[in-house]
């Protein structure tokens, strides 16, 4: 079986974190510094970065369900 890759965009992935978390301190801006930065590794398609969703939880540190 293979693991599915959760390819997000920024707001994608702000979103997913929301969801697991409606509290959440991580904001728009944190994410986007994270991948801007180069601390994500991404790939930009257009306009958009896209990058892995568990790259940028386990990142953050977040417990993912």
């Amino acid at each position: 079986m293979t693991d599915t890759i959760k390819m997000r965009t920024m707001e994608t992935a702000y979103q997913a974190i929301k969801e697991m978390d409606p509290d959440t301190a991580i904001t728009r801006w944190a994410i986007r510094q994270a991948v801007s930065g180069g601390y994500i590794p991404s790939r930009r398609v257009g306009n958009k970065y896209l990058f892995n969703l568990d790259t940028l939880l386990d990142y953050f540190n977040v417990k993912a369900s």
